[in-house]
């Protein structure tokens, strides 16, 4: 367990900064990161829960600032940064951060893409596309897998709004879709990925950041 718990606590230091310079309170102390002050993430998971209820402070977006940008494997992080962005009327980079989730097979976020594009919400309106994640949703083997069903009512919002030529377009872009996993890549994301628990949460990258790698699996 002590094994266990260092590993974690190893980590999540990397949300600690690295070598940035650390905050440090009146009497010249090094301040301890979120990462250090909970080593067994229940900061993590709290605040994702959070997020999918629109409780967004401070604390909440730091916490999932700094998981976000550790990139692959911390989808979760993602999505939930960017309801909490959406939630605070960023609208554009809410969306962002839940299509690099979406990107890269996360049931949730795929869901959440396709009512963002019915709704035109951080995103142009579009049905097509909207169908297409709909249906990604719909067929995303993590929730087979597991025996869970997904939420008809997401299909069913779309149902009658194309033709049917559109929808063999939606078809056949749910049928080239392919897992891109977003990782930090310009100065920029370094930057934030090394320092976020320590300067507290920054900019989200623009879509221009956003690099597409092939399937790793």
């Amino acid at each position: 367990m002590v094994i266990a718990l260092s590993v974690i606590a190893l980590a999540l230091a990397a949300c600690s900064g690295g070598g940035a310079a650390r905050k440090r309170d009146a009497d010249g102390r090094v301040l301890r990161t979120l990462a250090e002050q909970d080593p067994s993430s229940t900061l993590y998971a709290r605040s994702v829960s959070q997020a999918a209820r629109g409780e967004c402070g401070t604390e909440t977006f730091d916490v999932l600032t700094c998981f976000a940008y550790r990139g692959h494997g911390y989808e979760g992080a993602q999505m939930a940064l960017g309801q909490c962005l959406i939630a605070t009327g960023q609208e554009a980079s809410g969306a962002e951060w839940v299509r690099r989730a979406a990107d890269s097979g996360w049931s949730e976020a795929q869901k959440l893409m396709a009512l963002l594009y019915l709704k035109g919400e951080g995103v142009p309106q579009d049905v097509i596309e909207g169908t297409k994640w709909a249906k990604l949703y719909s067929r995303n083997p993590s929730l087979l897998s597991l025996g869970v069903q997904p939420d008809i009512s997401v299909a069913q919002q779309f149902s009658g709004r194309l033709t049917s030529d559109q929808v063999s377009v939606a078809d056949q872009r749910a049928a080239d879709w392919v897992p891109a996993f977003w990782t930090p890549s310009t100065e920029l994301d370094r930057s934030v990925k090394r320092s976020c628990a320590v300067d507290g949460k920054r900019p989200a990258p623009t879509s221009a950041d956003v690099v597409r790698v092939p399937d790793a699996y």
